[in-house]
């Protein structure tokens, strides 16, 4: 039983990640570079803190009401890729 949840929780986790990069415009191929990460520091503490908080993540999203995210992918003129808040919210 042990053994399941563990499994079921680290699928839970890889999920999270997966839809934080697909929510924010990120492909889901590679690793991110320590530019994306370093330049995009809040979004990625918030998905470090997701990640690993997701059953509590998933509960608060659903009772809002499936928001949209508030973060977007950008890409800079050296074709680096960083993560800022949205400016239409």
């Amino acid at each position: 039983m042990g053994t399941a949840f563990a499994l079921g929780y680290l699928v839970g986790m890889l999920a999270t990640v997966g839809v934080g990069r697909s929510r924010a415009g990120i492909s889901q191929r590679g690793r991110l570079s320590l530019f994306t990460i370093f330049g995009s520091l809040p979004w990625f503490l918030t998905q470090m803190a997701s990640m690993f908080a997701w059953p509590a993540v998933l509960g608060v999203w659903l009772a809002r009401g499936r928001p949209g995210s508030p973060w977007q992918a950008v890409t800079t003129g050296g074709g680096g890729v960083l993560v800022r808040r949205r400016n239409d919210r």
